[in-house]
């Protein structure tokens, strides 16, 4: 009989647990002779008190648990464990290392295998109350009687306590936290000593802030986090690096460029909010000397030389964004050149968010830049075809200083926004 197959037999014995009480020692239960024959079938030794009938533990070749509450109570799960556990309305076995959920074979279930490494997580910090390299202990005490572990570090939180139950903790049945204790005893391999003074203040930096009550569940719970944590301050300590420091640092840098564009904006802004009010007063005063010529090309002159300036002010604000983005893009490849970034590159995310904010602002810059230049010539250009109008040129010969203005404009404009274009790409 296969032991899969002999655990079918003991639930068939045992049935729903109605009346049956599981102890240390035997499982007792009411006496009927089909119960008697089938240990004697199952070779499980009994004994009869009255109505009721004890199955010696001991000659049962599985561990029965009535609960998953009783089960977590256990001491000791190793490679020889063959034990049976009843959960509810489903029969989980352990056989050989392997877990079945109603006799089946099931992977993806983890209350067996997160509970094993559970009782190994304790024996392994049990373990490292020795000394290591002479004069580092990893765990300072480690006291079973009393259930206490205790963290000292004179450089982070001071101390961190934590006390646990004599049961196990109950742990998610679909999240295998094998993976992270693995993980956690890999730093303490020889060619890693170092590392284990970061794992020791990751550890207390971040369980000291989980609850007392539940301190030593979530400690376990999240080796995988303290791992990545005491890794990156390695990698840190290794290249010499403050992440702290870098991440103000470029907070700074950001605010620096982040008010150069906002100053430009500043500048944009205030022409954008005038420029309707600099066309009404052109055709305003249009109105009152439409009837004096000379007047008249003044004002036209007036008009094309204030486009010329404003468009090379124009041209200004553009190179100063080009600059802008060129100096933040080459001060964001330094940083990201070094490496720990390359190791750990989930590290740059708020730079690279940054970086991606200056360059939307800049696009955006860039916009307002453009289109301020079509706006205002395209104004200049009716008002300068209304003035001929008034001047008595005719139709034909307004249309040909108009389309001649275009070209001029479009080549104006080429000069403005084709500012090296390489630099640019190169900027982005």
């Amino acid at each position: 009989m296969s032991d899969i197959e002999y655990h079918k037999e003991i639930v068939s014995l045992l049935g729903t647990l109605e009346n049956v009480t599981i102890d240390f020692s035997h499982i007792e239960m009411d006496y009927n002779e089909d119960v008697f024959k089938k240990c004697q079938y199952l070779k499980i030794e009994t004994e009869q008190i009255q109505a009721r009938l004890r199955l010696i533990t001991n000659s049962i070749q599985t561990k029965v648990f009535q609960s998953v509450e009783s089960f977590l109570k256990i001491k000791e799960i190793n490679n020889q464990s063959n034990f049976l556990i009843y959960k509810d309305t489903d029969i989980v076995s352990y056989i050989n290392e392997k877990t079945f959920l109603n006799y089946e074979p099931i992977d993806h279930y983890f209350l067996i295998s997160n509970t094993k490494s559970f009782l190994d997580f304790k024996i392994f910090l049990k373990e490292q109350e020795k000394e290591i390299d002479g004069t580092f202990h990893f765990v300072d005490s480690y006291n079973k009687d009393f259930r206490k572990i205790i963290f000292v570090s004179f450089s982070e939180k001071g101390r961190l306590n934590i006390t646990y139950d004599p049961s196990c903790p109950y742990f998610d049945e679909q999240k295998d936290y094998r993976s992270g204790f693995e993980r956690y005893k890999s730093c303490f391999v020889e060619e890693n000593s170092s590392l284990t003074k970061f794992l020791k203040s990751a550890t207390i930096n971040l369980v000291s802030n989980f609850p007392k009550e539940s301190r030593f569940k979530q400690y376990f719970e999240s080796l995988n986090e303290i791992v990545d944590k005491a890794r990156i301050n390695f990698e840190v300590y290794l290249n010499e690096l403050s992440i702290d420091k870098i991440k103000k640092d470029y907070d700074d840098v950001k605010s620096k460029y982040f008010n150069g564009l906002s100053d430009i904006l500043s500048k944009l802004s205030h022409n954008i909010i005038i420029l309707p009010i600099e066309i009404a007063a052109v055709l305003f005063a249009v109105e009152k000397i439409k009837t004096e010529i000379s007047f008249l090309f003044l004002l036209i002159v007036a008009i094309l030389i204030t486009s010329v300036y404003v468009s090379l002010l124009l041209r200004v604000h553009f190179k100063d964004l080009i600059y802008i983005q060129k100096v933040f893009k080459y001060d964001y490849e330094i940083l990201i050149e070094n490496n720990f970034f390359k190791k750990y590159p989930q590290e740059t995310f708020l730079f690279l968010e940054i970086k991606l904010r200056i360059n939307d602002r800049v696009r955006f810059l860039k916009l307002i830049i453009e289109s301020y230049f079509w706006v205002m010539n395209l104004a200049n250009i009716v008002i300068v075809g209304l003035l001929f109008s008034y001047l008595k040129f005719q139709e034909t010969a307004i249309l040909i200083i108009t389309f001649a203005i275009l070209i001029i404009l479009a080549i104006t404009r080429n000069y403005i926004f084709d500012i090296s274009e390489s630099e640019e790409k190169n900027s982005v």
